[in-house]
């Protein structure tokens, strides 16, 4: 199969690009893949550019110019967008179709719903743009502070909504989970044409890393993550601090959140700040914590360090919300606790502290849950069949 990824690049890159590049890395060993990719750092980089892109963020003919002149040329299959947001527009699926070749769009965070792409604002979950306009967000600069920006980002999703983009562009959409699928169909996505792929990882155990199941673990639970409100390591720190918990509490990450909480915590010895480390200093530590704990306050994609917990036998502590609270089986490999709840929170730690079997038997299963839904073989046998279903309903769409 000759399949074409696009994908507009973040300033910083996040978990998108990094399962852009993963599934490159997949599909390239048995298919033709080429990538068709715009990077904001480069496009971006002036005040007059950021001006231009007000007007082309809900359509922009350039980009589907350039698209369509690379599909014509290039006897494509499939083409599947990762992302096309600022640079690209939807416009892109309008270029796909016209080349005839079908078009899909994985769905990594919730862009075509809400300005944010969260669905979170101000400590809160938002369906504002759900359930009425996303121009009700404006005024509350949900996107970056910003009412200017948050304006353009709405606009595109009304503009969409308006022209009924979504019920004909693309032939095929891909989301997370059930939970992200039904977010979209209540958002005004059409539901027979949305399927269901997780993301995935390699398998650390199998690298050569050396890295193995550790039954015997430290004295240690570990966050890894933005240090930021959404994310909820404050509910974290409060737990360690007022409860005054023994077992050490590792933060891995930076944000904004970070200078204020070590302040805070800098009575505590048992909480220790590492800020960035490496994905292999992850995966050594996740291989020996207790558990990982992901107190989010938002629904999220479908965050990689959870897999990376599961992929090495690490139990994960998750609110219990949105897309997490799907991919941890409560009281199976890991516990679920009432989000913000830190109560509820500290009970959940003490269950994985105290009861070692139990423990034992979460971390087993939290190494079966990986192989059985996360690997790049489950991944690839799924992501093939969304392939031939979109060509179908482009079939379907055009006829």
């Amino acid at each position: 199969m000759n399949i074409l990824q696009v994908h507009n690049k973040y300033k910083i890159l996040g978990g998108e690009w990094t399962v852009l590049q993963q599934e490159y890395d997949l599909l390239k060993n048995t298919h033709a893949v080429e990538q068709f990719i715009v990077d904001n750092a480069k496009e971006l980089s002036t005040v007059i550019d950021k001006l231009k892109l007000i007007f082309k963020t809900h359509y922009n003919k350039k980009a589907k110019k350039q698209l369509f002149h690379k599909l014509t040329v290039g006897n494509y299959d499939v083409m599947h967008t990762h992302n096309f947001f600022p640079l690209l527009s939807p416009s892109v699926f309008e270029a796909a179709r016209e080349a005839g070749v079908p078009s899909i769009l994985s769905l990594h965070n919730f862009r075509l719903i809400h300005p944010n792409g969260l669905l979170y604002h101000n400590g809160k979950i938002d369906h504002r743009s759900i359930g009425g306009s996303a121009y009700n967000c404006v005024w509350d600069g949900v996107y970056r502070n910003s009412k200017v920006q948050t304006a353009v980002a709405a606009h595109m999703i009304e503009y969409h909504r308006k022209q009924n983009t979504w019920q004909t562009f693309p032939s095929a959409f891909i989301a997370l989970s059930e939970f992200s699928k039904q977010m979209f169909v209540d958002g005004g996505l059409p539901e027979e044409r949305i399927f269901i792929k997780p993301n995935f990882i390699e398998d650390p155990l199998n690298n050569g890393s050396g890295l193995a199941i550790q039954e015997k673990k430290e004295n240690m639970f570990l966050f890894v993550g933005r240090i930021s409100t959404e994310k909820g390591i404050q509910d974290l720190i409060e737990c360690w601090v007022q409860y005054k918990i023994k077992a050490k509490l590792v933060v891995a990450g930076d944000g904004p959140l970070r200078e204020k909480l070590e302040k805070k915590s800098k009575a505590n010895p048992s909480i220790q700040w590492l800020g960035q480390i490496s994905r292999e200093e992850i995966l050594q530590k996740l291989a020996v914590a207790k558990a990982m704990l992901f107190p989010t306050r938002c629904y999220e994609g479908q965050p990689l360090i959870i897999l990376e917990a599961l992929s090495v036998g690490c139990p994960v502590i998750t609110s219990k919300i949105g897309n997490p609270q799907n991919m941890i089986d409560d009281g199976v490999n890991g516990l679920h606790f009432k989000t913000g709840d830190i109560q509820d929170l500290y009970d959940k730690i003490s269950a994985i502290y105290y009861k070692t079997e139990k423990r034992k038997e979460m971390s087993i299963n939290a190494r079966e849950s990986y192989l059985n839904r996360y690997t790049p073989e489950k991944n690839s046998e799924m992501l093939m069949n969304i392939y031939k279903e979109a060509a179908k309903l482009e079939k379907k769409l055009t006829a």
